[in-house]
């Protein structure tokens, strides 16, 4: 799907000065994909590319909210967004500790993708393609091929040992 949605989007503005693309955190997959394709992009196109913090551009009217989403192995992503950027740097964090890190601070609105679990009054927000190209407006270009943003350090995991095999 994705190649002819951008074929499509190419042929309706005819022109590429920016791509703009949403760096995570996020599935590994989306993002490795997402970043290939602007890469791509600005290969093809000679267009700048702009790689964002994908909370950054929540599809959410508030001005501050907390972005949180599930990191996997028992632990939550948290970072507090003021005027689409990152005041508070990303936190892994069990839910107990979350949720007291959230309730310390109840009048300020919380967003996530997916519904976490043990976190109430989450509302749902995912990042827009509208929002991330507003912020790429006036975000500095790219001068070397864009990495993902990984909140955990890589792990390999180990296949289990066969009988003699060497």
């Amino acid at each position: 799907d994705l190649f002819p949605a951008l074929d499509r989007a190419l042929r309706s503005v005819g022109s590429v000065d920016r791509v703009a693309v949403g760096i995570g955190p996020g599935s590994y997959n989306g993002l490795r994909t997402a970043i290939a394709a602007a890469e791509g992009l600005h290969i093809a196109t000679g267009a700048e590319r702009v790689g964002l913090v994908s909370p950054r551009a929540l599809d959410c009217a508030e001005r501050e909210y907390f972005a949180l989403g599930d990191a996997r192995g028992g632990v939550l992503w948290v970072a507090r967004i003021v005027d689409g950027e990152v005041a508070e740097d990303f936190e892994l964090l069990p839910t107990p500790e979350l949720l007291a890190r959230l309730e310390a601070r109840p009048a300020v609105p919380r967003f996530s993708a997916a519904p976490p679990d043990g976190i109430p009054n989450v509302g749902l927000a995912a990042p827009s393609a509208e929002g991330l190209a507003r912020l790429a407006v006036t975000s500095p270009a790219a001068t070397r091929a864009i990495e993902p943003l990984y909140l955990k350090p890589a792990h390999i995991t180990q296949p289990r040992a066969r009988g003699n095999a060497r």
